[in-house]
Parts: structure tokens; C-alpha cells; sequence
């Protein structure tokens, strides 16, 4: 599959996907059961103006004063904190305090002394040049590069005094151990490999004997739709739109509109890029936020400010939790279940990945971490890496793909050069038609434990015949990736065609070992078109569908790198996402134009299979 569960943003998620009993009545999950009670979603007019915040004293400030010293002490600062009161005498009483520094002589001092020895003793043999040397190693050390550290710190500075998440304290990188991460991975196993193409009703052929036809569904918003996420039971589809709406949408009866949500007590400009359903009937969204009274001449836009995470309630749609740390607009969120635990995990275009540590319920944080990689990189989206218990993820940064370990927040080894110009889109697949895969990544992991159980139960002495090389040993995944090239021709033209990529990535087979991406395929097509940024591709594990700047969508046969159909529906426009249903032949797209455009078979009879004809498929698929 393709990353079927990343398609529909539910990684590592624990929550059970409730069966339908027989074909006539769907049992719906709690959350879709409260929401279809009221027919008539909550509008923008229902809600009460927001009530006016009591004004608070932001007067405090905290002045310096330099108190005069003599030569031989250096200066005494105090930080005064100065509080206005009505009374003009209470205005000029201050709390002192005093912060004295040790002693440290200065170069003038050096120097002052130096011209007076001089004049005073014209023989220079009188001079002791040991004593000179001694007080040259007293003065202290000059920044030789003040100028590139001020620069480096600049953006960061910026941020100060902006509620910023802890740093990973520096620490040794931890290195690959198969046997913890096998051990890791059978006691908290993922589900990444659920739904794929050759599975219950997925859609898993998209070509000429088997084409695809968009429903007569209006699904729209006033502005573009950036991305869309589906709930872990399938039956809701919530779609993003950079008016600063969530709309949540009934994926089984007819796509009717059952919420629209807005942040009522936000003050400012809202656009929403990303998010994901939560258990408990949340969900979690990001994107950016503008200041409504600001202009920025250089972003040709509203001035952008420091852009939260906000996690709303579904049935009410209020606002529950806002999680603050980045400074720029947010690019992707997943939710994370690891060893127990509940994380979210988001992307920004400031440069940052940063782990936030959730409490049971999901509506407050406990604590939260940025990604130590030494450097800042603009990560677009992330892929949990399978069989590893969640414990390492790749993240399509800048113009490379980089390996990360989640559980101890820092940067393991980066693959470079993959687009000339970035990289903003990588998921993990399942690819149902590899000739040389005899079994599955699943089976492989199992096979290295039993290997791993042999090694250790025989206390390492184990017979040549049931040695295999390192290449057999391992255990591997299948990664897809697209990106955009530099323009080097003219304004959105380059002279590379756009591509989309797929790589294995072989695990370590060794303590200390190293993973390896190995680029297996390209695809492209002379009309393929695709130099935007936040353009997500999916995979049913069988096809590869890339959208394009024109409104397009590519479909790619994974196995024969040839294009067996495109899809045209929406306006010459970016198409930014699209996903498959996990166990119904649905497609969805979204786009710029605003619209979202659902497809299913083309049935010649008129009879589409989006019906109830596989209703035993979908009831065990609906009862994982």
C-alpha cells in the first residue's frame, strides 16, 4: 500500500475501525453517529461575538543603570524594574538589584600599563619579556568571528521572546541496534501495510480497460484547498483551505457538509495547510497566521507571525488546545503513537521539526522538542520508517531526505542531492507487484528476530548453513518521492524534467550500522509539470499518482514506470493533493481552484462500483 495510512493520516494511531453489520446499515463510528444527529452544521452566524478581553498592564519595564566605579573595579550593573503607579511620588521608588561581576582586567589596561613602562625605562633590556608573556595569556580570548555569529543568530534571536519548545541537550547519537528495534517493533507494532491495492474494494487498477470518472459531488471552498486527511474509520474527509476554514464532509452519505470551522477567538488572519483527526473527536490543524493590521511589502501579503498548532472539537468546533514554537507557517502535522505514548510531530518553514509530547486525551501538552540536526532545514512533509516501532522517520528537507530518530530528537544521516531544487513530498509504500520481494517487510523483520533469538540462545555460534549474507538479512521498504528542479531556463521552466522517484531503503544488519537509500526507479513524462511546492503524491502500492501546475493528475504504474492514465478535472491550476479511500474505489484531488473532486470506476452499464458490491470486503476491512 502506500503508505495507506500516512495517505489518510492515521500513523500510528490504536483506535479500532468499527464493521458495518450487514450491507444495508454501516455502523458509523461515535464521532460520525453525533455528527450526523444535526443536519445543519454549526454556520458562521451562530456563534456570539467574542467577548472583549480586559485590558491588562503591559507597562512593566526593566531599565539598566550603570553606577560609577573606580579604575580598579569594573562597572556595577543593576537591573531596575520600574512599575508605574497613580501616585507621581510612588513612580520614582524602584526595586534595585544588584549584579556584580568578577574582576577581569580589560586590553586597555594591558596597553595603558605597557606605554607607561615604556616611557619610564627607554633601555628595553630592562624589560623581563616572560612577565609580558605571562600577561598576554591573562587577556581574554578576541571572538575572531563576531560578525558570522551575530548573522547565524539573527533569526533565532528574533524568537526570543517567543514561547519556544527545549532543545535536546547535546548528547552522543545513538547508535542502530536491530535487535532493540526488531524487539521494538513486535511490541508496538504499526499498521502501515492495512490497506493496499488487491485489498477489499480499494481502487488498484487506474488505466485504459479500467478508467475512473469524477462524481457529481459539489465540494468547494471560497479559497484553495491545500490538503485534505481522512478519518481512521474512513467515513469522514476533512479538507484545509487558506480562508482559514476546516470542512468536515460524510464520505458515506453523499459527501453531505456536516461542520464548518472556524477559529472564532482568533483575532487575526488564518490559513489552514494541514491536519489530522484525533481520538476523542478531535482535530489537530496548522498553517499560517497573518497580522490583520500589518503589511509586508516584501511578502507582497499580510506580515506573517508566529503560526500555532490548534486542536478543535469536531461536534462544537471550539477550540480546545493551541500549541506554540513556531515562528513561520506550518507544513505538515502527523500523529504518533510511541512506546505508549502520544506525540504529535509538525514541519515549518522556519526552519524547525519539533516533537510534542501529548497527554492521553490528546488536549494538553505535557512537553515538547525540537529536532537536534545542527542546522535548519525546511522539512515538507515526514514518513515514519515501518517495522521500526515508530522510533525513526525520514523527512523530505530542503533539495535532500533525511533520516531522523524520533525517540531521542536528532539527525541521523541525510541523503543529498535528490531534486535540484527541493524535495516536498516522501511517503513509504507497499509495493504489491515487486517480482523480487518473496516476502513482506513484515515477514522480514520476523525472520531477523528468529535469526537474532538463534544468536543469542547458542551464544553467538551458529552453523554455516543457516548463514546469509547481510543482503539477505536485511530488511528493506519501499519509499516514493517527488520534488521540483531549479528553474535555470526562464521563470517556472527548468531544463531537468520534473520526476517522481522510488527508493529502498535498507536497514543496518549491524550494531552502529548505517541505513542505504538506493534510488530503484524514475518517473517522468514530457508533460509532466510539476515545479510548485506543497504538492503531495500517493500510492495504493500499485500506481504512483502525481499531480501537476495544470490541473492534472499523472498516474504512474510503479512496475513498468509507464503512464496508464491522467486525470483532468480541475481548472490549469496546482492540484496540491490527492489520496485513495482505504477500503472503498474512491479517489479524491484538491487544488487551488478550490474544489475537491471525488472519482470512481466508469462502469459502461452506468453502474458505478462505488456500490455496496463488495460489502464482505468491506466489512473486514471496516472491522480492522
Amino acid at each position: 500500500m502506500s503508505e495507506s495510512m500516512s495517505d489518510i493520516d492515521i500513523e500510528g494511531q490504536e483506535d479500532k475501525i468499527t464493521s458495518p453489520p450487514d450491507t444495508v446499515q454501516i455502523v458509523l463510528s461515535k464521532e460520525t453517529r453525533k455528527l450526523r444527529k444535526k443536519k445543519q452544521f454549526l454556520s458562521d452566524d451562530d456563534y456570539p461575538a467574542s467577548p472583549k478581553k480586559t485590558p491588562t498592564n503591559t507597562n512593566k519595564k526593566v531599565a539598566s543603570k550603570v553606577v560609577p566605579t573606580s579604575p580598579e573595579s569594573p562597572p556595577e550593573k543593576e537591573n531596575i524594574t520600574i512599575t508605574p503607579q497613580h501616585d507621581a511620588e510612588q513612580q520614582e521608588t524602584f526595586v534595585e538589584t544588584s549584579i556584580k561581576t568578577p574582576h577581569k582586567k580589560r586590553l586597555s589596561d594591558f596597553l595603558l600599563m605597557s606605554k607607561e613602562k615604556t616611557e619610564n625605562d627607554s633601555d628595553m633590556d630592562e624589560v623581563d619579556t616572560d612577565d609580558l608573556l605571562n600577561e598576554l595569556e591573562q587577556l581574554p580570548r578576541l571572538r575572531k568571528t563576531l560578525t558570522s555569529q551575530k548573522k547565524k543568530k539573527t533569526k533565532r534571536a528574533s524568537s526570543s521572546s517567543y514561547a519556544k519548545p527545549s532543545l535536546v541537550k547535546k548528547q552522543q547519537i545513538p547508535r542502530y541496534d536491530p535487535k532493540l528495534v526488531s524487539q521494538l517493533s513486535h511490541e508496538y507494532p504499526d499498521s502501515y501495510w492495512q490497506f493496499y491495492a488487491d485489498r477489499y474494494a480499494m481502487m488498484d487498477a487506474i488505466n485504459a480497460h479500467n478508467p475512473v470518472k469524477a462524481l457529481p459531488f459539489d465540494m468547494s471552498d471560497q479559497g484553495a484547498i491545500t490538503s485534505m486527511t481522512l478519518s481512521a474509520d474512513g467515513t469522514l474527509l476533512a479538507t484545509f483551505s487558506n480562508v482559514g476554514a476546516i470542512k468536515i464532509w460524510d464520505v458515506m452519505d453523499d459527501f453531505q457538509l456536516l461542520r464548518k470551522i472556524r477559529d472564532h477567538v482568533e483575532p487575526q488572519i488564518d490559513e489552514f495547510y494541514c491536519g489530522q483527526f484525533l481520538e476523542g473527536g478531535l482535530l489537530v490543524s496548522g498553517g499560517k497566521l497573518k497580522d490583520r493590521h500589518r503589511w509586508s511589502a516584501e511578502d507582497g501579503d499580510n506580515h506573517i507571525l508566529p503560526c500555532p498548532l490548534k486542536i478543535f472539537r469536531i461536534e462544537t468546533c471550539e477550540r480546545v488546545t493551541v500549541l506554540e514554537g513556531h515562528m513561520e507557517e506550518i507544513l505538515c502535522i502527523k500523529a504518533v503513537n510511541f512506546k505508549g505514548q502520544r506525540y504529535l510531530i509538525s514541519t515549518s518553514q522556519d526552519g524547525y521539526i519539533i516533537k510534542w509530547h501529548m497527554n492521553e486525551d490528546w488536549t494538553e501538552l505535557l512537553d515538547s522538542v525540537r529536532m537536534r540536526d545542527g542546522l535548519t532545514c525546511m522539512a515538507f512533509t515526514i514518513s515514519f520508517v515501518p517495522n521500526t516501532g515508530n522510533k525513526y522517520f525520514i523527512a523530505a528537507c530542503d533539495e535532500h531526505l533525511r533520516l531522523y530518530d524520533f525517540e531521542n530528537a536528532v539527525l541521523l544521516q541525510t541523503f543529498e542531492d535528490i531534486y535540484s531544487s527541493y524535495c516536498d513530498c516522501g511517503k513509504f509504500i507497499h509495493w504489491v507487484d515487486d517480482d523480487q520481494q518473496e516476502t513482506s517487510v513484515i515477514d522480514e523483520m520476523e525472520k531477523r528476530v528468529e535469526e537474532l533469538s538463534v544468536v543469542e540462545n547458542e551464544e553467538g555460534k551458529q552453523s554455516n548453513d543457516s548463514k546469509t549474507t547481510d543482503e539477505e538479512a536485511a530488511s528493506f521498504a519501499w519509499f516514493i518521492s517527488r520534488g521540483a528542479e531549479m528553474c535555470d531556463v526562464s521563470d517556472g521552466v527548468s531544463s531537468k524534467p520534473n520526476t517522481c522517484t522510488l527508493h529502498k531503503l535498507i536497514y543496518p544488519t549491524e550494531v552502529g550500522g548505517q541505513f542505504k537509500l538506493e534510488t530503484v526507479k524514475k518517473y517522468m513524462h514530457e508533460d509532466y509539470h510539476s515545479n510548485s511546492w506543497l504538492v503531495k503524491i500517493t500510492s495504493n502500492g500499485r500506481y504512483i499518482l502525481a499531480p501537476t501546475i495544470y490541473g492534472q493528475i499523472f498516474v504512474f504504474n510503479i512496475a513498468s514506470g509507464k503512464v496508464t492514465a491522467v486525470i483532468k478535472e480541475h481548472e490549469d491550476i496546482e492540484v496540491r493533493d490527492v489520496i485513495f479511500h482505504p477500503y472503498k474505489p474512491l479517489l479524491f484531488s484538491c487544488g487551488d481552484d478550490g474544489y475537491v473532486k471525488v472519482y470512481t470506476y466508469d462502469d459502461d452499464n452506468g453502474n458505478d462500483k462505488n456500490s455496496d458490491e463488495n460489502d464482505d470486503d468491506e466489512e473486514e476491512a471496516m472491522s480492522l
